[in-house]
């Protein structure tokens, strides 16, 4: 999990990257909800799969039709 030092510094970085402008009220929500999305996949993270998890979805792709004469 995140420690709140380091999801300010996960804002600060991400907000530079995108050019985005946080108002400085609004910067403690964001440190807070870094930290909980942080808790959040530590556990979703931490589940053992089994090869019963493996998704059943298959991608097969498909050659892109060319044009109709």
């Amino acid at each position: 999990m995140l420690t709140s030092q380091q999801a300010e510094a996960l804002m600060n970085a991400s907000a530079a990257a995108l050019d985005l402008h946080l108002f400085a009220e609004h910067k403690p929500g964001v440190v807070h909800y870094l930290v909980l999305a942080s808790g959040m996949a530590d556990l979703v993270m931490g589940q053992a799969l089994g090869i019963e998890d493996e998704s059943g979805a298959v991608f097969e792709p498909v050659a892109p039709r060319g044009p109709t004469a």
